[in-house]
């Protein structure tokens, strides 16, 4: 495997990282699967997980898209066809999570929210998920954009040097 070609970023907020926040509350087995999967797997594939059994496009949810995660990480590797640490060898669980997350500029894939659908399957809870992801989102957008018209000259011209003629 060459080096991946999507870069991950995790949505900020208040000093926080909400989807780092979730990955480093899970139990062990769920981190190292979650891990695995977005390094060796979203990072290498960005929206092309919509494509496979990876993930999907969220209905209702402009440019937001599903990230699946239902394997550990040995096997997650064990697909890619990576080598196996050994303390990952034995290690394996129910594992159901999901990443939701948004594509954008050059291959940068934003995490928005993500949950343990294992632990809370119902479909109310993966829509408050889908809901916190669209707020996100929009703050993100709402971000940017500020930024952008900062980063703009003010009356959108430069001053340009009069070119005189010597006399």
């Amino acid at each position: 495997m060459g080096a991946p070609e999507w870069e991950l970023e995790f949505y900020e907020e208040d000093g926080r990282e909400p989807v780092l926040d979730f990955l480093r509350g899970l139990d062990e087995v769920k981190e190292q699967a979650l891990a695995a999967a977005l390094s060796n797997v979203l990072a290498y594939e960005g929206i092309g997980v919509c494509g496979s059994s990876w993930g999907k496009w969220v209905q209702d949810a402009p440019g937001i898209f599903e990230f699946r995660v239902r394997h550990d990480a040995g096997t997650i590797l064990r697909q890619r066809g990576l080598p196996i640490p050994e303390e990952l060898e034995e290690r394996s669980g129910e594992i159901l999570l999901r990443v939701f997350c948004h594509a954008h500029g050059k291959k940068i894939v934003l995490l928005l929210a993500g949950y343990d659908k294992g632990k809370e399957p119902s479909t109310r809870r993966q829509n408050a998920e889908i809901k916190r992801a669209k707020q996100r989102l929009t703050r993100w957008k709402a971000v940017q954009d500020r930024l952008a018209k900062q980063a703009r000259p003010i009356g959108g011209a430069r001053k340009r040097r009069s070119k005189r003629r010597p006399d």
